[in-house]
């Protein structure tokens, strides 16, 4: 009996906590924060504008916080932000970088509620950290423009979307408008990574609806997923948009609309060329111990089949470069410098796959030797000096009988990340890249692999030396992502495009990049500019407003340029997303962006002195004119057209307490890492951390805000607005950790052999110091908040400290 009624008490207590535990549950859901995401988006004329909307609603009596990673495809640049919170609707400005960053220091003392976007020069990330108040409901919505690219005979639009998270509803609506009919458009099954039917445009995902409208070259494209009783929607992966157009004739479609034109040339092979230009491919490989493992193998997995994929008409060398240079040999030859060259056959592709199979991760990075012996390869085989005026010595290239100088040399270059051996200044290392290419004019295209690669120097390198440069992301389909970029450069149609047009109808001094030294199938280039104010074309005939001319392997390719009436095209009703400032046509943002990034280009090929100049200091002050210049020009244009670039930053500034914008240091260095979007109630500027991937952030605790009179601020200025009563700075990192720390004098003398850190300069060269409180260090080296933020150290638990350099 007793027995009895103890197992109906058991069972009663049971079903008790059984059922509080679900109650805690419901109310714990219940009280979760709810997002919900959708994505609007036009592309007209290749040019897509796209706005992502994040709804975030707090149900809960308390507020919270929660993050959302939103990925920016790397051409694209952002154009505009809101945030609604509270029924105040707060608008983005887009300013200079340096500007932004000073008000943001007077943020710190005012408690204005801001935050800004600034564009990493690298980076496609943001970060935005939400705090949503108790029973709130927070949109956010951030605006990105692109020109999408054409290649492998496509154009291609990715929207990203952090895979982890939790969301009430996902909503894609997508609208394409173009002059021209489509030969495809195309949305793959969702997935994470590449697939080997990459190129497979019948393959459609059976989730996504495209509807065809009746006016040629317009569609819809939509999708929508909810969260059923079970539990959240998380982000399917990357929604892609393919699609191309139908082309007719040899000269390209051109557009006309509010004064300006663009045009856009296509890479046919079946128009142009009977045959694609025979090529040179140089595989220049890292092989440095921190290629050992997974790296390694994909590397050898996917140059298996690249090597497949060469032409009978081409011939290949490999190089290989750890703490030095290795040429790779038939098996049973000789070695000899410069004669690992060797034609496509099945004999010498086993063999070389042999060999690729046979690679071992070993070593120092000594990216010279590997560059400057691929370099050699291309010379001999080409009949020609390695080095300019060189005609005789180690430099000269004896002549061989099959020789080809009409060959196009590609150089395919991948590294996972920095020189260790041989030349490691990576300015120096650019001078001389490129002064060894000053003959052989080979195009080096730079794959940054995995997150240690230093693709800001790889991509520089590239635009250098007439290439382009790719991020390869270590991970599962690394072999597909090596093999998609090979399939672009594979087949070189065209070289030596260049477009002339007429003075008396275009504005010469507006035109965007008219020169392309080579062009490859299934890729399309742009040239844009300003008609002149008196151009009117004539309604029944084609008006001729110039030409353009390239080499084949063949023939010369030489056509006019004319413009059908069909060419003028009428303004944009549709808008995405809707604002209250002047429009800009369609033709006209195509040109502004093209403009920006070319003149941003040219800064960075124009950021060296060529080493055979006898005059190095008139050389540099030109080149450095040249630089603010390009660079002058490239904000004025952002600024005008509101577009975050490397030069400015989109800050979003509450009504409520306004800040004033004065002049500040240049902070165009600090771009090295992804940036934080971050709404609170408290003012939190972004700051470079050395030891974190994501900014840290940095802000005043003091209410009051008011500059300190105390030694500390009279030997460092810029300490006058982020310090609290007590002489104290609080630091908030993203996952909302509080750390505070103390601007004092030492209680005793610091040991110059301990604490040795390492920081990189305004030049982006590395430089040893010894981390020591801030104090310690002479003031002279830490002038500024920017500077601070690059050599920013922790000495202690308590103690504000940088990397000094060594007395």
């Amino acid at each position: 009996m007793c027995s009895t009624r103890f197992l109906i008490r058991a069972a009663i207590i049971s079903f008790c906590i059984l059922f509080a535990n679900a109650a805690n549950e419901q109310q714990d859901s219940e009280s979760k924060l709810k997002t919900s995401v959708s994505v609007q988006g036009l592309v007209r004329h290749r040019y897509a504008t796209v706005q992502i909307s994040s709804l975030i609603e707090n149900p809960s009596n308390e507020s919270q916080e929660t993050n959302i990673t939103i990925h920016i495809p790397e051409n694209a640049f952002v154009s505009y932000a809101t945030l609604e919170v509270d029924g105040e609707v707060i608008r983005s400005q887009v300013q200079e970088r340096k500007v932004v960053q000073q008000q943001y220091q007077l943020a710190v003392g005012t408690g204005a509620t801001a935050s800004q976007v600034s564009a990493a020069r690298d980076a496609n990330a943001f970060l935005i950290s939400v705090n949503a108040g108790a029973k709130s409901n927070t949109l956010f919505n951030v605006t990105y423009e692109e020109l999408l690219v054409r290649r492998k005979g496509r154009y291609e639009m990715t929207i990203s979307v952090d895979p982890k998270l939790e969301m009430e509803y996902f909503k894609v609506d997508l609208e394409i408008k173009e002059n021209k009919n489509f030969t495809f458009v195309n949305v793959p099954p969702f997935s994470s990574t590449l697939t080997p039917d990459d190129l497979d445009h019948t393959v459609q995902n059976e989730e996504v609806n495209i509807e065809y409208l009746e006016d040629a070259g317009h569609c819809k494209i939509s999708y929508f997923k909810e969260a059923n009783a079970d539990g959240k929607v998380k982000s399917p992966g990357p929604f892609v948009l393919r699609y191309d157009v139908d082309r007719e004739g040899k000269q390209g479609e051109i557009l006309l609309l509010d004064g300006h034109f663009v045009h856009f040339l296509s890479a046919e092979k079946e128009k142009y060329n009977p045959a694609v230009f025979p090529k040179h491919a140089i595989f220049v490989l890292d092989s440095s111990a921190s290629m050992w493992g997974s790296k390694l193998k994909q590397l050898q997995v996917a140059m298996s089949q690249i090597l497949r994929q060469l032409s009978r008409q081409d011939v290949f060398s490999i190089v290989t470069f750890g703490n030095k240079a290795t040429e790779w040999y038939m098996q049973g030859l000789q070695p000899s410098l410069g004669k690992g060259v060797y034609a496509v056959n099945r004999r010498n592709v086993a063999d070389a796959m042999d060999f690729i199979s046979r690679m071992q991760a070993t070593g120092g990075t000594n990216i010279q030797a590997g560059l400057r012996r691929a370099l050699y390869l291309a010379a001999k085989y080409r009949n020609i000096p390695l080095i300019p005026g060189v005609s005789e010595g180690a430099n000269y290239t004896t002549p061989r009988p099959e020789a080809k100088k009409e060959v196009e040399t590609l150089l395919m270059f991948l590294s996972d990340g920095i020189p260790t051996a041989g030349e490691i200044r990576l300015s120096k290392l650019l001078k001389s890249v490129h002064f060894v290419n000053t003959n052989v004019k080979a195009s080096i295209f730079a794959l940054a692999f995995g997150p240690t690669a230093n693709y800001g120097f790889l991509r520089r390198m590239a635009l250098q030396n007439y290439g382009f440069s790719r991020r390869i992301y270590e991970s599962s389909d690394t072999a597909i992502q090596l093999q998609s970029f090979f399939q672009e450069i594979t087949s070189p149609l065209l070289k030596n495009v260049t477009f002339t047009y007429l003075d008396n109808k275009v504005n010469f001094s507006s035109l965007t990049l008219r020169e392309f030294p080579i062009l490859f199938s299934g890729s399309e280039v742009v040239v844009a500019g300003k008609l002149n104010d008196d151009f009117e074309p004539e309604d029944q005939d084609d008006e001729l407003i110039g030409s353009f001319s390239a080499q084949g392997t063949v023939l010369r390719v030489s056509n006019n340029i004319t413009v059908p009436t069909e060419a003028i095209i009428t303004a944009n009703k549709t808008q995405v997303p809707t604002r209250k400032r002047r429009r800009y046509g369609v033709l006209e943002k195509i040109w502004a962006q093209l403009t920006i990034r070319q003149l941003l280009d040219n800064y960075l090929i124009e950021d060296f002195g060529d080493e055979s100049t006898e005059n190095k200091e008139s050389d540099a002050a030109d080149s450095q004119k040249l630089e603010d210049n390009n660079q002058q020009r490239a904000l004025e244009l952002a600024l005008k057209y509101g577009f975050v670039t490397p030069l400015t930053s989109l800050i979003m500034v509450s009504e409520k307490k306004p800040l004033v914008v004065i002049n500040s240091e240049n902070l165009e260095n600090d771009l090295k890492q992804p940036d934080q979007i971050h709404f609170s109630d408290k003012a939190v500027p972004p700051m470079l951390s050395p030891m974190s991937i994501q900014h840290a952030a940095l802000y005043n605790k003091s209410s009051e805000g008011e500059s300190s009179d105390k030694s500390p601020s009279e030997k460092f200025e810029w300490l006058s607005t982020l310090l609290a009563e007590n002489d104290s700075v609080t630091f908030i990192k993203p996952n909302g950790e509080e750390i505070t720390r103390t601007v004092k004098i030492p209680s005793e003398e610091v040991d110059e052999t301990l604490n040795e850190c390492v920081f990189k300069s305004e030049d982006d060269t590395e430089k040893t110091g010894n981390c020591r409180p801030l104090l310690s260090c002479p003031s002279s080296q830490v002038p500024t908040f920017d500077e601070y933020f690059r050599r920013h150290c922790d000495f202690d638990s308590t103690t504000l400290a940088v990397c000094c350099l060594k007395s």
